[in-house]
């Protein structure tokens, strides 16, 4: 394959770089409060996760990006996905947790499970179900549910969809884990 010089030339010129220019030593950083249009569209779609490390928990907090009219980033975090990171206590296990509904008494839950257990002798389905229930700040769940383990105490079951209330359940867990560990939280 021959080339011609001219094309060489052109070949050349698009990968050559000017010097870089000379920066004014009263002008070190330039900042811009306008996002360029096609990033901002797609920083207000980004879905992203803010981790803190507390003691020997994770809280992994969804992080939504805002851009207002005049390109304005504003941050928003939800509230956290709390995890033992020694897998020794789930922090949403304790007694008392005061949800039911018509059919069940909640013992423990997390985002991903719980363990029901029955009020009347209504046997339970091994299959999965749609369980509605209200959390004790009266906010509405609804989830789909797959029975892992079903013995004479209840029914271990994971949580395959939610269809109502991720965000609740989730700040539900979070204050109900800032309840019970209460000096991790607080400011030094």
């Amino acid at each position: 394959m021959d080339i011609s010089k001219e094309e060489l030339s052109y070949i050349v010129d698009l990968y050559q770089t000017d010097s870089p220019a000379q920066l004014n030593c009263e002008h070190t950083l330039t900042l811009h409060s306008e996002i360029p249009s096609g990033i901002a569209h797609l920083l207000s779609q980004a879905k992203l996760t803010l981790l803190a490390e507390v003691a020997h928990y994770q809280l992994w907090f969804p992080l939504e990006l805002k851009v207002n009219e005049l390109g304005t980033l504003t941050p928003y975090l939800n509230a956290p996905e709390v995890i033992d990171t020694q897998g020794i206590k789930r922090c949403w296990r304790w007694d008392n947790l005061e949800i039911q509904n018509h059919d069940f008494k909640i013992e423990s839950i997390s985002s991903t499970g719980l363990f029901l257990k029955p009020l009347s002798k209504k046997q339970l389905r091994k299959t999965s179900q749609q369980l509605k229930f209200i959390l004790p700040n009266k906010k509405k769940i609804s989830i789909e549910i797959e029975p892992v383990r079903v013995s004479d105490q209840g029914i271990a079951a994971k949580i395959t969809q939610i269809h109502q209330g991720r965000e609740q359940l989730r700040a539900y867990l979070f204050e109900a884990h800032k309840r019970k560990h209460a000096s991790l939280y607080e400011y030094v």
